[in-house]
């Protein structure tokens, strides 16, 4: 990230400053796997994963991204709080998927009382 303001060694740093040049990192941020293995699915079905954040991490609901290491797997996020969200898993593909899948997710909130920002 490249600041707005380059301090120099002993500079007073004022309350602005700082929060002029830190206000573009994320308020909180966590990222994971869905906890459990998604397993395969036939042709065209879906199944739900919880994803749980860790204790009073966000204020408010965070934006979540959620992919699976499957490509036949497409992914979507449906009820989201501060605490959790489902994602719902879908295999698009007109076959079944073999083996188990992993769901990995990342959840940001970018301000103190909004997800965006």
């Amino acid at each position: 990230m490249t600041a707005t303001t380059v301090f120099t060694a002993g500079q007073v740093l004022s309350a602005a400053a700082l929060n002029g040049n830190f206000d573009k990192l994320p308020y909180a941020f966590s990222a994971g796997t869905g906890g459990t293995t998604i397993a395969a699915l036939s042709a065209d079905t879906t199944t739900t994963i919880n994803i749980t954040y860790p204790t009073s991490r966000f204020s408010q609901p965070p934006i979540v991204f959620a992919w699976s290491d499957n490509n036949r797997y497409v992914c979507s996020i449906g009820t989201n709080t501060t605490g959790s969200a489902i994602a719902t898993v879908r295999n698009v593909s007109a076959a079944a998927a073999t083996g188990a899948s992993t769901l990995y997710w990342t959840a940001v909130q970018m301000g103190t009382a909004s997800a965006a920002g």
